[in-house]
């Protein structure tokens, strides 16, 4: 009791009380507790209020002097009690006198007193909440944040002192919550840029998703919900109404059947070939418009050449139909002109333009479907010029490029103005179907398709140089063979029909890939026959039966697709038909119990043809798949026999080059495998060589000294072949390049005819024909082999996988719609992103894996 304790006490026990009381309180929890139960304070807060009592209650009676004070009682600086006890004035703000600065080195000297004591720099307030004086960098800046929150450790100090506990987690915890509470959009945004959180994708981005994961609509549908279980996102990319309207502008889509019998001479039944196209000059001027809107400062004028390649293919149940824009762009020549930049790739941009789904790859499949709607768009390409204009566009901001191909009624068709330029048409395939299209179907191998010459007029060293064809010539050949007394044989000179477009001959491109793969596999052919019959030397029968593979494998591949055809859900394949005449028989059968007389021998008449057709369908099939396993077994004896020839030996050694036979066509060899036995030719036939030494049978003629040579020609022929075709890649040749590679050309045909090999067609073409065009046409060849028109089947087959579900119009809609999506600036860098990513991953798992080898095998 303070009261009593005045009254009993001297000065000097009240004070010793006081503070043995505080010595007390510092030390005993449990008298903490119990003041603190008692009287409702701190017991360390009492004996500080009773010494201080104390203090004053002594000091009453002393006579001391009254402090000095800057500001008197009732200023409003009065009120801060210890400041104004100070010798100098920190306090005040008037000019010339320095209170800020005598108040920052106050400030500045009570840290470094704290920090030299390792004590912190803080307070207390009259309800006991304690305040920590931190020190802290301002104003400095965001670059080198990093810098200044290290330095301080700035967020590790402020949490450890403001947040009680070790749960660094919680602490975090709680200051984001305060973050996007306060901050949410700010922080969001923060957190996207820094890869903490996944951006929402724009629509190029989705786009370009899709395009590289190849999936649809539905898949993509899927792969939303999967994050939103389980990763809690909610939005990961642009509605999918935004996703559609971006491929909006599709043109027109024509679709079809086509009935057609595969075999008339056994007379089977009709087969239906369903088919879709799209206009060819709508898009070829849709696809130029898109160019020239993307393309920076664009300027007609600066355009060096635009080529609209064409290119038709048949493979795996399909005839796919294509098209590639190239366009060469000048550049200044820094005297005020343009001039042509080898350096500089041209534009390109490669779209479908029709499917035809049929077992049958003939001319009759071909005109019968898709042929007119393609025939027309692309005369009038050939014929024609195209206008680039300026105009308003609806949903653009200013105008845009538009182009039209305009035929010579247009009023600028003859005008000399750069908004005015020429588009040449091109044809690239193989040589089977530049014989339907030029009307000289299945006289590809006996007949060139560019000049008059026959098989036997091309044989030899020096053949002669053939008449070239034209056009005019052909349709004029055509009348003549169709004139009484109708022509047969030679004297057709391989034209069964006029051309089916009006490109000229010339512009059909030499194929070069298919020559590649031709000469490459012929050569390969023959160093085998030569291990065969000179060095092996195999039993004739051997030898049949080696050379029967390639027809059984031609056969499998019809067998197959014959089956898959069949098996398809198209209207009028053997599947359909089944299903519709089973379903008529039900519907028959059910309707018979409730007719009577002639009526109901009509409807019995009419469920057994149905059936009768059932059991054709049913037979035909089984006797489809019986066929394709006899065509297995009789191609698995002839493996069995070609086990024990030279070939396994020496296909041990092209796979050890990475070189692999496929298994269909015989074991030929791609266009992949043929530049690599090409690239490799010395290294590969001295491997060989050795090889065929060791395996000499004792009755062969030949010698260690013959074989050397055979296989050292071998070698020469295929780097010869190899320096061609790398030639026929040059961009912009020059005639010294050209004539380089005649040289070669003429070499190879040399050496060959001199091992005793016969002179293909391709050979003859690559002879009298390639350099020519190589020469002629702008820019030279290197955007002109067909190893792009073979790849859109594999683009083709994927979109097919995908939308299997649909019919055939609504699959070319949603694959045109993808084509426009991928072919946008923005989604088309979406996925050059996406592609240095793969490299860079690629790269980084090879160097781990080790070696070079590795690393360029995997690039």
């Amino acid at each position: 009791n303070e009261k009593s304790l005045k009254q009993s006490a001297t000065t000097e026990q009240k004070i010793s009380l006081a503070d043995a009381l505080l010595d007390v309180c510092e030390n005993d929890s449990q008298l903490q507790e119990t003041l603190l139960r008692d009287t409702g304070n701190f017991a360390n807060n009492l004996a500080v209020l009773l010494r201080a009592s104390v203090m004053t209650s002594a000091m009453s009676d002393v006579s001391l002097p009254t402090p000095k004070t800057l500001y008197p009682e009732g200023h409003d600086f009065a009120k801060y009690s210890m400041l104004n006890t100070l010798n100098i004035d920190v306090m005040t703000r008037e000019d010339g006198s320095n209170g800020r600065r005598k108040f920052e080195a106050l400030a500045r000297d009570l840290h470094n007193y704290c920090k030299e004591r390792g004590e912190e720099l803080s307070f207390e307030t009259w309800n006991n909440y304690k305040y920590v004086l931190l020190q802290l960098p301002v104003e400095k800046p965001l670059n080198e944040s990093d810098k200044w929150f290290k330095k301080y450790q700035l967020i590790e100090k402020t949490l450890d002192t403001v947040l009680v506990g070790d749960d660094m987690a919680a602490k975090i915890q709680c200051m984001l919550e305060y973050i996007v509470m306060r901050h949410g959009d700010a922080a969001r945004d923060a957190l996207v840029e820094m890869g903490m959180l996944p951006k929402v994708l724009d629509v190029y981005e989705m786009s370009a998703t899709m395009e590289a994961a190849n999936i649809g609509i539905t898949q993509w549908r899927q792969l939303v919900q999967c994050f939103k279980e389980y990763m809690n996102i909610d939005k990961i990319s642009v509605s999918e109404d935004a996703w559609r309207k971006l491929g909006s502008d599709v043109g027109e889509i024509k679709t079809g059947v086509f009935s057609y019998v595969k075999n008339k001479k056994k007379g089977t039944r009709k087969e239906n070939a369903v088919w879709w196209s799209m206009d060819p000059r709508a898009e070829f001027e849709r696809n130029l418009a898109d160019f020239a809107n993307q393309c920076p400062d664009f300027d007609p004028k600066r355009i060096g050449a635009i080529q609209a390649i064409y290119a038709g293919d048949h493979g795996q149940g399909k005839h796919r139909f294509a098209c590639k824009n190239v366009v060469h762009m000048l550049v200044d020549d820094g005297n005020g002109g343009l001039k042509q930049d080898k350096s500089q790739e041209p534009h390109t941009v490669i779209y479908p333009l029709a499917d035809i789904k049929a077992s049958k790859d003939t001319c009759e499949v071909f005109k019968g479907t898709i042929h007119q709607h393609l025939a027309t768009g692309i005369n009038q390409i050939v014929h024609g010029k195209v206008l680039f204009e300026k105009v308003e566009v609806t949903d653009k901001e200013g105008k845009q490029w538009k182009c039209t191909v305009i035929d010579k009624e247009h009023a600028k068709f003859d005008v000399e103005t750069s908004e005015v330029v020429d588009a040449e048409p091109f044809m690239i395939g193989d040589l089977k179907y530049y014989s339907q299209m030029l009307g000289k179907e299945d006289f590809d191998s006996s007949w060139c398709c560019h000049c008059q010459l026959k098989y036997a007029e091309w044989q030899g060293l020096n053949d002669a140089v053939g008449a070239p064809w034209t056009l005019d010539l052909l349709r004029a050949q055509h009348v003549a063979n169709e004139r009484p007394p109708k022509a047969t044989g030679v004297a057709m000179k391989g034209v069964r029909e006029i051309p089916l477009f009006d490109i000229p001959v010339e512009n059909y491109i030499w194929p070069i890939l298919h020559t590649l793969i031709g000469i490459g596999n012929n050569i390969l052919a023959y160093l085998v026959d030569y291990a065969d019959n000179f060095i092996q030397l195999l039993p004739s029968q051997q030898v049949r039966l080696k050379k029967d593979v390639k027809i059984l494998d031609k056969k499998i591949d019809e067998e197959r697709a014959s089956i898959a055809h069949f098996d398809s859900a198209n209207t009028g394949s053997g599947k359909e038909m089944l299903k519709i005449a089973k379903r008529k028989i039900r519907e028959m059968k059910s309707a018979i119990n409730y007719v009577e007389g002639e009526a109901k021998e009509k409807l019995q008449k009419d469920i057994d043809e149905k059936e009768k057709e059932v059991s054709s369908l049913e037979a035909e099939r089984e006797a489809m798949s019986k066929e394709l396993e006899r065509l297995k077994k009789e191609k698995a004896t002839a493996r069995k026999i070609d086990a024990n020839s030279l070939y396994t030996g020496i296909d041990l050694i092209l796979k050890k080059y990475g070189i692999n036979r496929a298994e269909y066509h015989g074991g030929d060899l791609t266009g992949v495998h043929v530049k690599k036995l090409m690239e490799s030719a010395k290294e590969i036939t001295d491997d060989i060589r050795d090889y065929l030494i060791g395996s000499l049978h004792p009755e062969s003629n030949e010698t260690e000294d013959s074989i050397k040579e055979t296989c050292s020609n071998v070698a020469a022929l295929l780097t010869l072949w190899d320096a061609v075709l790398s030639n026929l890649h040059i961009r912009f040749p020059s005639t010294e390049q050209c004539d380089e590679t005649q040289d070669y050309i003429s070499a190879a045909i040399k050496l060959s005819h001199d091992m005793g090999m016969s002179k293909t067609v391709k050979g003859h073409g690559a002879q009298r024909h390639v350099v020519m065009q190589m020469k002629q046409v702008y820019g030279g060849l290197p955007e002109f082999d067909e190893q792009w028109a073979e790849r859109i089947h594999q683009v083709g087959k994927k979109a097919d996988m995908r939308l299997r579900n649909l019919n055939e119009r609504r699959a070319a809609l949603s694959r045109a719609s993808s084509f426009r999506r991928a072919i946008k600036p923005e989604t088309r860098f979406a996925l050059k992103r996406l592609d240095k990513h793969k490299e860079g991953a690629a790269q980084a798992n090879n160097g781990e894996a080790g070696g070079g080898e590795a690393c360029q095998e995997g690039a």
